[in-house]
């Protein structure tokens, strides 16, 4: 069989208008891409339009979500969906003092969702600090709803055996119907508790606990009836304790 007769039993699979169709979308399809590429490379690409703040409570406490939220946008910088600098925004929520957690996510196509977990303070730390559950140090520029809470001040890297020792002594205290307002740790180690009203209890350096417990036996074989009218009780002692009264009652 001649090749003409084979060529025109295998006619091309692609004729000419097919490729010339094929190569047009492709050209068509090239363009498309460069095209999208090149908007979402402008970093104000698709703007963030709405920011949601959440908190994993029911309520912020000390926080501000409108406050939160100014200052997202402000590190948002003109930035674009694909732009936002997502741990630069987290680390700028992480820099507010009463922030303790902060979890940044995009959401399509124009949403920045930011979930908070608030700082938790369970005590004061000398004068202008507190102290979260953990027993970390944070310094809010104002102390918010802290009046209430034990004041613990000592030295430097104490913060944490404090909290330890203060929520024994607060449990144990508790039993007499007594609270803790306040325990003092002063540089040679000597701990000092002040009741809520206004009483001490001088417990020095060594056998803490064993100390508050002989306070304990005591406290209601004489002390609890004049109560009133004590001002320190001094528990340095070993077999015993001494009182000293308010005289000015």
């Amino acid at each position: 069989m001649s090749q003409a007769v084979l060529n025109h039993q295998n006619p091309s699979k692609f004729p000419l208008g097919v490729i010339i169709f094929s190569m047009c979308a492709l050209s068509f399809i090239i363009f498309i891409l460069g095209y999208v590429s090149l908007k979402l490379a402008d970093p104000e690409a698709l703007p963030i339009t709405k920011i949601s703040i959440n908190t994993f409570e029911e309520n912020f406490v000390n926080l501000d979500a409108k406050k939160l939220e100014d200052i997202v946008v402000k590190s948002l910088a003109k930035r674009g969906f694909f732009h936002i600098n997502v741990r630069a925004v987290q680390k700028e929520m992480l820099r507010q003092p009463w922030v303790y957690k902060a979890i940044v996510q995009r959401s399509w196509r124009d949403k920045l969702v930011i979930h908070i977990t608030e700082q938790k303070p369970v005590a004061r730390w000398g004068a202008k600090e507190l102290l979260n559950e953990q027993g970390e140090i944070f310094s809010p520029d104002y102390l918010g709803k802290t009046k209430d809470l034990v004041k613990l001040t000592g030295p430097d890297g104490t913060q944490e055996i404090m909290l330890a020792y203060y929520k024994e002594i607060a449990a144990r205290l508790q039993s007499l119907g007594l609270g803790v307002s306040e325990i003092l740790l002063t540089d040679r180690r000597a701990w000092t508790i002040y009741t809520e009203d206004g009483k001490a209890l001088v417990l020095g350096r060594e056998d803490l606990l064993n100390r508050l417990q002989r306070f304990l036996l005591g406290y209601p074989k004489g002390l609890a009836s004049r109560w009133s009218e004590v001002k320190k009780v001094d528990l340095r002692y070993s077999n015993g304790l001494a009182v000293t009264q308010n005289f000015f009652l």
